[in-house]
């Protein structure tokens, strides 16, 4: 029975989730469940009883037909406010989940600095674990926000869900540059531990282990602030009114049009000259996970400025 009712819950992935779609979904389920005991009942085994339901009852919209249903009508319905409350918690979740696992892979390599010593066996097998645990929260994460997101992906934004989604956005501002702030600044602090710890242990291991520990600290609130504020940000307009299109660029004004398309290529360019100079190849790769959020942040500032 838990086939059937997984086959069910996939056709209705993308139907807005309302009082008319759940008790359409309750019908059909109970439809299928009666007709997978009449055919048990029959004589038929589970699997061809689970099979012959799914192939009976079609596609999602030769169901809801059935029932008198319109699936372009739900598909059109704005995105309710309970809907929005569900998604931010799924995207909070995938925040925590996705640098939580980051994290738990920089910590693996910090752990690798004490392989050289008497604690060998124990570094390499906190390597191993850590890395299980952090490929297991970034895939698990995903599945679940890709999931949420489907749910209100391509739907208009209502009305009240705009509003709380700009007074979430600005209460949470405060806590985002913060965060941000403490991340890009762990991440830059952890070239001079590095240093330090180096010079004054023997082994530069531990320096290494102290590089990986802080910068994975740093990009765990990075990371974390980062998304959170992004999925109140993105539910504070809708997409077909949004001046966000495919002629982005023609539309910006020309200061902003410029920082986009000068801003990468310039931090390509410090990562190489710093890398250089510094011959620290290994760490100034940082230089880009501080470069994506700080674009962010520059470009709303930007924005801002030129609505003013």
């Amino acid at each position: 029975m838990k086939t059937i009712k997984d086959y069910l819950d996939s056709l209705f992935l993308h139907v807005p989730v309302t009082a008319e779609t759940k008790k359409a979904k309750e019908d059909l389920l109970s439809i299928m469940e009666d007709h997978y005991y009449e055919l048990i009942e029959a004589g038929k085994s589970e699997n061809e009883a689970i099979g012959a339901v799914i192939s009976e009852f079609g596609s999602i919209d030769e169901l809801l037909a059935e029932l008198d249903l319109d699936k372009e009508d739900f598909v059109k319905q704005g995105v309710e406010l309970d809907e929005a409350f569900d998604y931010w918690d799924s995207n909070r979740s995938f925040a925590f989940a996705l640098s939580a696992g980051i994290l738990c892979c920089c910590l693996a390599l910090a752990a690798m600095g004490i392989v050289d010593t008497s604690f060998e066996n124990l570094a390499i097998l906190l390597f191993f674990l850590l890395v299980a645990v952090g490929i297991g929260c970034i895939i698990s994460g995903s599945l679940k926000y890709s999931k949420a997101m489907g749910k209100i992906n391509n739907r208009p934004l209502k009305k009240e869900v705009i509003n709380e989604a700009t007074e979430r956005l600005t209460a949470y501002e405060k806590s985002f540059r913060i965060g941000l702030s403490s991340g890009i600044g762990l991440c830059i602090l952890a070239i001079p531990l590095t240093v330090i710890f180096s010079e004054s242990n023997a082994n530069d291991a531990i320096g290494i282990s102290t590089f990986f520990g802080t910068a994975g600290i740093g990009t765990f609130l990075i990371i974390y602030v980062s998304l959170i504020y992004s999925g109140f940000k993105k539910m504070t307009h809708n997409k077909n009114t949004d001046n966000h299109s495919n002629h982005e660029e023609q539309e910006d004004p020309f200061s902003i049009t410029t920082f986009k398309r000068l801003y990468w290529p310039c931090v390509l360019v410090l990562y190489f000259i710093t890398s250089t100079l510094t011959v620290s190849w290994g760490f100034s790769w940082l230089i880009f996970i501080i470069a994506a959020p700080l674009r962010h942040v520059i470009l709303d500032w930007l924005y801002h400025q030129e609505n003013l």
